[in-house]
């Protein structure tokens, strides 16, 4: 209940009578943080008002599953707008359905909305914003309340951060684990299963995002799918892994290869280990912005020749990974402490045919940074 009187406190200020996030399987940052619920195949939502528990939103297959949050059943409603997106008509028999001015008078004790926060405005489906606004009072004001919800999430618990660092302990483990297994004859999909199946072993609830496991060009990929392609010998692997532990993302990323590496790749890879240890352990404090940290990131690639780096120079983690911050061009976020971030580095050159990434998740503290996972600070050569 901590974060729904956070959020509370925040409505009062703002007279707002209510708010309501959207989640969906892919896009669920409030909605797990505020609930820790998950859609699969339905969306979901949850709404709050001024005082109570939240409302937990979902469509007719899910009651059970919905009811597996901190507030029970007791504050699950099943409501036809967050059922299948796909199916206008379906209707599950023995359940009972709420309409979204109903579930407004339930919040208001029976006022109705008048002044309504939308918690994910970039994000929440067109249909289902006309389905909000024509159950709010004539002539409500709908209110972008995203900041607000992004500026929560920013500031992590003691809790949340050790939830965090077990999360990218185990995707180190992992890592660890299927180095000494994997061979050149396996292929990436292959690599990812193994990878996988230690994640769960180990206590995860499974991967935070889709394993990478690119080899070849395919490294040069951001992200992406693996593929049936063998990981083989005498190229570069560029592994990325995380998992989700008690509703938290990790991140974790390395290259290697079976083989020994061309000196200009070396080079290259220490380059980008360097200042992946320079950023996170030296660079980072309280009170300066993320802004500055990517200015002082990019020079450094500029210097040593290689040009504007291809991506930003560190994000946020948190109920998914690429949570904000965003440590990107003139982005003026101030660093504070209790910050989870992602120290997220990859190197790619626009002529070359390979791409790689360093990755270690770290806490802001008050005077710096305490970093969760360190192994592996090498050029891996099996």
């Amino acid at each position: 209940m901590l974060r729904t009187s956070r959020i509370q406190e925040k409505m009062a200020e703002n007279d707002m009578d209510a708010v309501i996030c959207y989640g969906d399987s892919g896009s669920y940052d409030n909605l797990r943080y505020l609930t820790t619920y998950w859609p699969i195949f339905e969306v979901g939502g949850v709404l709050i008002g001024r005082k109570g528990a939240p409302l937990v939103l979902i469509g007719g297959e899910s009651p059970d599953f919905g009811a597996m949050t901190p507030f029970g059943m007791d504050s699950v409603r099943v409501c036809h707008d967050f059922g299948h997106a796909c199916d206008d008509e379906l209707f599950w028999t023995g359940v009972r359905y709420f309409s979204l001015r109903e579930l407004f008078d339930e919040v208001t004790d029976g006022k109705g909305v008048r002044r309504l926060g939308i918690g994910d405005p970039s994000t929440i489906p067109h249909k289902l914003y006309k389905s909000v606004e024509q159950a709010c009072l004539p002539g409500a004001e709908i209110i972008d309340f995203e900041n607000v919800l992004i500026d929560l999430r920013m500031q992590r618990s003691q809790n949340e951060l050790a939830l965090i660092r077990k999360g990218c302990e185990i995707s180190e483990k992992a890592f660890d684990t299927v180095l000494g297994i994997v061979t050149p004859e396996h292929t990436e999909l292959e690599m990812e299963g193994l990878l996988n199946a230690q994640l769960y072993k180990d206590g995860a609830e499974g991967p935070g995002f889709p394993t990478a496991c690119f080899s070849g060009r395919h490294s040069r990929c951001g992200i992406g799918r693996n593929t049936h392609n063998p990981l083989g010998k005498n190229t570069i692997i560029n592994v990325g892994l995380g998992c989700h532990y008690g509703g938290y993302a990790s991140s974790y990323g390395r290259p290697f290869m079976f083989g020994r590496m061309p000196q200009k790749m070396k080079d290259q890879m220490k380059f980008l280990l360097d200042l992946h240890e320079r950023l996170i352990c030296d660079w980072v404090r309280p009170g300066l912005t993320t802004g500055e940290i990517y200015d002082k990131y990019c020079k450094e690639f500029q210097k040593n020749g290689y040009g504007i780096p291809p991506a930003c120079a560190s994000h946020g983690i948190g109920v998914f990974e690429g949570d904000l911050p965003s440590f990107s061009l003139n982005n003026p976020t101030v660093i504070l402490p209790g910050m989870a971030v992602a120290g997220d580095h990859f190197f790619r050159l626009d002529d070359g045919e390979y791409g790689f990434r360093f990755e270690d998740c770290y806490a802001v503290t008050e005077t710096g940074t305490d970093l969760f996972t360190r192994s592996h600070w090498e050029c891996i050569e099996l």
